[in-house]
């Protein structure tokens, strides 16, 4: 059993459709959040690169804003 496409779209996709995004104050307060807690051995991996991340975006929402 097979299909036919009717119509192939070629182009870049959007990855971040429908995903909520979180504002520049958001990811502020996050990153103060996680400034002031302390972490188990265990999670410290997990919350450097999350936080390395959270870092990235922030950083990137000051560049839009130049």
């Amino acid at each position: 059993m097979s299909f036919k496409a009717g119509k192939v779209v070629k182009g870049k996709v959007d990855p971040l459709l429908g995903l909520p995004l979180l504002s520049q104050e958001e990811i502020l307060y996050l990153l103060h959040v996680i400034g002031n807690n302390k972490f188990e051995g265990k999670d410290v991996e997990k919350v450097f690169n999350l936080t390395l991340k959270l870092q990235k975006m922030y950083l990137h929402y000051n560049k839009i804003k130049k």
